[in-house]
């Protein structure tokens, strides 16, 4: 029995311009390219770190910010301070939100401001809500 390859690849499927060889070429051609491409996206930290250490940053920017100075206490809220990241009166006005909302006491544990992510829903609510208006044509 002759020993006869099981597969051959030829490169004239490849000039001719048909065939799936041309389209397995082309696929595995970009296939190829985007591994080596995520290969050098994933290593990118790594190579910051390296350069890091070559060329290290300005001191300045690894200063820690200054605290500020906080008040004496004076027994209460002064005006206008923040609680939990929110202005206290804003903080005065969710506790009555849910003091009239909740049947029995409750505690608020922790406020925050809305992220970016969160304003898009408000964001688009308002949009749609401004769309859903059919202005009359005047007569002129």
């Amino acid at each position: 029995m002759p020993n006869v390859p099981l597969f051959t690849i030829h490169t004239e499927a490849l000039f001719s311009e048909t065939g799936i060889t041309l389209a397995i070429m082309g696929m595995s051609v970009v296939f190829s390219a985007l591994l080596i491409l995520i290969f050098f996206v994933s290593m990118l930290p790594r190579a910051m770190v390296l350069v890091e250490k070559v060329f290290p940053s300005n001191a300045h920017h690894h200063k820690a910010a200054k605290p500020k100075a906080k008040p004496a206490a004076s027994g209460g809220a002064n005006a206008g301070e923040m609680i939990g990241g929110v202005p206290e009166e804003v903080a005065v006005v969710i506790a009555a939100a849910v003091a009239s909302i909740m049947d029995r006491p409750h505690r608020i544990v922790r406020t925050r401001q809305l992220t970016a992510s969160e304003l898009a829903w408000t964001l688009q609510g308002r949009i749609q809500h401004h769309a859903s208006h059919k202005l009359k044509p005047r007569d002129r």
